[in-house]
């Protein structure tokens, strides 16, 4: 089989850039550049850019630089949104670009993933200004002030997914309701534990904070009792490993009194469940271990993982994706978006509690 000609190698790569928007946040190459990065000489560059504009895929400027043609731009995705996440990675980031991924496909919409290093990244206005709309997973790092003032901007639209920066009258996708959070901590009670835990390990964000203020509150109402453990993770460490350094601690306590411990995440569970078992703790006979964000994989732990279950983000994300795919629109309803119902996966790392 004759092999095709390169420049026609070179057509299919920018073709797939433009499709995967890779061109979203910065500009075409010209053909030099373009050159020097698929590894052409110029010549060759120049052909297949000329057949790219004689197919109408590109189009050249007035000053010479390169566009995606109009007339393609036009037939693009309803909306095209910019996925700002941390750089480092996480089960949990992870988890929430598969499904917000899955959501964007279903609504038409393209995804552009952008990781962040930092909150002065210039990635970040890169994508306040090169997309119709951000989705922004926020770090544990505090939000600079004058960046919440321009995330907030009229011409800007961004949101933010798993945090509430409604104070901020900025919308927010919050995936855990206070009432979802009451469920969890409700089926402990009723499994008799007076004394629940909480064990946080994840570095302070106002997610974060947020669960472990809603944990306090519902002690106080319910009359129950419990500390908090908290070992936050820097941006570079690993959450279960503080988690378990923690748990290990306070298991060694002469005297130490057990009951349930509710944690924020699931690698703050993961780290508990180790050093429960490195002691000779039973979880969910002698202490009981849950998870107000439970991962797919929490089900097929051994004991299985009891927690909140990440809730589907479609729904959740709709008016996100309308509210960028016109640009005249302004946001529609209440800015804190919930989920209707939680998802409660009553596994075996929870029981009775002991002597009841």
């Amino acid at each position: 089989m004759p092999r095709k000609a390169i420049f026609t190698e070179v057509m299919a790569v920018v073709e797939r850039r433009i499709a995967e928007g890779d061109y979203m946040l910065k500009d075409l190459p010209g053909e030099r550049k373009l050159a020097e990065e698929v590894g052409v000489s110029y010549m060759t560059a120049r052909k297949a850019v000329l057949k790219l504009i004689e197919k109408q895929v590109l189009t050249r400027r007035p000053n010479g630089s390169l566009v995606v043609h109009p007339d393609l731009a036009s037939d693009k995705a309803v909306a095209q949104v910019a996925l700002l996440t941390p750089a480092y990675p996480s089960p949990h980031l992870l988890h929430c670009r598969l499904e917000i991924t899955r959501a964007a496909e279903q609504a038409g919409v393209q995804l552009r993933p952008v990781e962040f290093m930092h909150w002065y990244d210039p990635v970040v206005k890169e994508a306040l200004g090169g997309s119709d709309g951000v989705l922004l997973i926020p770090s544990t790092e505090p939000i600079p002030g004058p960046l919440l003032k321009e995330f907030a901007l009229p011409e800007h639209k961004a949101v933010f997914f798993d945090s509430d920066m409604t104070e901020h009258d900025l919308p927010s996708i919050r995936l855990f309701a206070r009432s979802h959070i009451s469920k969890l901590l409700d089926h402990l009670w009723g499994l008799g534990h007076r004394r629940i835990d909480c064990l946080n390990a994840q570095g302070h964000n106002h997610e974060i904070e947020r669960r472990v203020s809603h944990w306090r509150d519902w002690l106080e109402r319910r009359g129950g009792r419990g500390e908090l453990w908290d070992a936050p993770a820097e941006p570079f460490e690993d959450p279960i490993a503080c988690a378990h350094q923690a748990m290990r601690q306070v298991l060694e306590k002469p005297g130490q009194e057990r009951g349930a411990v509710v944690c924020t995440t699931q690698p703050a569970a993961l780290g508990a469940i180790r050093a429960c078992h490195d002691v000779g703790v039973r979880v969910g006979v002698d202490v009981s271990i849950c998870t107000i964000n439970n991962e797919p994989t929490g089900r097929y732990f051994v004991p299985s993982l009891t927690g909140l279950e990440m809730p589907d983000v479609a729904p959740l994300l709709k008016r996100c994706f309308a509210w960028f795919a016109d640009p005249d629109a302004e946001w529609q309803g209440d800015l804190r978006v919930v989920p209707t119902r939680p998802i409660l996966f009553p596994g075996e790392s929870t029981g009775p509690a002991p002597g009841k």
